[in-house]
Parts: C-alpha cells; sequence; structure tokens
C-alpha cells in the first residue's frame, strides 16, 4: 500500500502544499485530529466510515515528513511524529476491541493488548538493530527484509485487514489477522536481529 498507493498521493499533496503557509506541523496535528476522529468512529460504531478515515490517515500520514524535507523545514518536535503515529494507530484497534466487547465480551480487549506488545517488541528490536549497525534500517538491511517489508505488521497492512472486516461484518476476525501478523512479524524481526548481531559478534573474534 505505501509503495504503490500512498507515495503518489503523498507526493500530489505535498506538491500542492510546497508553495503554502502551511507547516509540517501543522499537518501533524491535523494527521492526529482526523486519526482520534476514526477513534472515536469506532467506539460508536461507525464502522465503515471509520475504517475510510484510516486509509485517510495513512496518506496524511507521510505527507509531514515529505514537507518538512521539501521546505527544508525539520523541527525537533517533528521527531515526536512516530511516537503519536504509535499511539493513534493502537488506539484505534482498542476501540475496535471496545466494541466488539458487547458482543464477545471483555476478554476481547486482550487482542489489542498483544497488538501492542508485539509492535513495540518490533520496533525494539529495529532499535537494537540501529545501534549496532548504523546507517540502514532493520527492515532495509537485506533481500529478506526488503521482500517482508512489502506485507510486515504494520498499520497500513492492518487497515487493509479492518477494512475487509468491516464490509464482510467479520470484524473480530480482523483484529485476530492483526494479533496472527503482528505476532509473525515481531517473531520475524526478532529472528534476524539476532542473526545479523551475531554476525558482528562473530567478526569481532
Amino acid at each position: 500500500l505505501a509503495t504503490y498507493v500512498n507515495n503518489p498521493i503523498e507526493n500530489f499533496i505535498v506538491s500542492k502544499l510546497v508553495n503554502t503557509r502551511i507547516t509540517p506541523n501543522q499537518v501533524t496535528i491535523l494527521t492526529n485530529i482526523v486519526a482520534y476522529t476514526s477513534t472515536f468512529l469506532f467506539l460508536k460504531g461507525y464502522l465503515l466510515f471509520a475504517s475510510l478515515l484510516t486509509f485517510i490517515v495513512s496518506f496524511m500520514d507521510g505527507v509531514d515528513g515529505k514537507l518538512s524535507r521539501v521546505k527544508i523545514a525539520t523541527s525537533n518536535i517533528g521527531k515526536m511524529e512516530h511516537a503519536f503515529d504509535f499511539l493513534f494507530e493502537h488506539s484505534w484497534y482498542i476501540a475496535l476491541a471496545i466494541y466488539l466487547s458487547k458482543a464477545y465480551g471483555i476478554s476481547v480487549i486482550l487482542l489489542p493488548a498483544f497488538i501492542i506488545l508485539f509492535d513495540g517488541f518490533s520496533h525494539y528490536c529495529g532499535q537494537a538493530f540501529g545501534k549496532a549497525i548504523k546507517g540502514r534500517p532493520l527492515a532495509d538491511y537485506g533481500r529478506i527484509e526488503q521482500l517482508f517489508r512489502k506485507f510486515d505488521g504494520r498499520k497500513n497492512s492492518y487497515i487493509i485487514f479492518i477494512l475487509i472486516g468491516v464490509l464482510l461484518n467479520a470484524l473480530f476476525w480482523s483484529l485476530v489477522a492483526i494479533f496472527v501478523w503482528s505476532l509473525v512479524s515481531a517473531i520475524f524481526y526478532s529472528a534476524r536481529t539476532i542473526k545479523h548481531l551475531h554476525y558482528l559478534d562473530y567478526k569481532k573474534t
């Protein structure tokens, strides 16, 4: 989704904003407002509208960074963007679980809890890799990582699962699919991190 759909849309939006007074930080704020609107709509059961908004957020999410690079308007506060991304993204899964708990019971809340756990673990694997190997992120390091990155567990994959679940009236299974794929991604990235870091240690001996 990011490569074939998001990039052309993001580039088009940036081309329209580059000569305006709109700043990257303003785009970030607007993105978060739309994202939490989607969270609220999930809670209230407006599932299709909320799901479609997540795609709009996905498009907007890449605009601020590109706009800052084009305008040469980077800021230290802009480094908080990914932290806020993590927050609003996982608020969607929590909101969906709360909505589904009316039919499936409170135990469904465990699904987003584990999704947050596995996504956070994958993120820290990437950080551990980055501290040891500078200059290239884990997801771009080798051919295997580059291939897996095209469909790994991340927002752009998960919102597709949600939309399919909404359209098929199978939203519970969307959360299950996100849970499973976040686990698969965590296993993959931890295994690849261990492999690469072990190889670094081996070369030192």
